[in-house]
């Protein structure tokens, strides 16, 4: 009875710390110019919301090739430039 206890805890114990390991990301890599870039899949793009054309800092998600969760930033123009603004 208590074994199965002890698996019990030691199991769900295990699954924390496998979703914190997968939530884990690093601190966001600065691009720079003619940086070479190992990009699987996008995951996800940040913009954040301008009324003016401007350059912003966007955030990109993404996975490499070796499946590592990756964050990236880098400057570009907002939405709002090809708006016309």
């Amino acid at each position: 009875m208590i074994s199965k206890k002890i698996s019990r805890y030691v199991v769900a114990s295990l699954g924390v710390f496998l979703s914190f390991n997968v939530l884990a990301e690093s601190a966001p890599t600065t691009y720079k110019y003619g940086a070479k870039l190992d990009i699987a899949k996008v995951l996800s793009i940040s913009t954040p919301k301008t009324h003016s054309c401007k350059p912003v800092d966007q955030v990109m998600r993404y996975v490499d090739s070796a499946g590592k969760v990756q964050v990236l930033k880098y400057r570009a123009l907002s939405d709002a430039c090809s708006k016309g603004h």
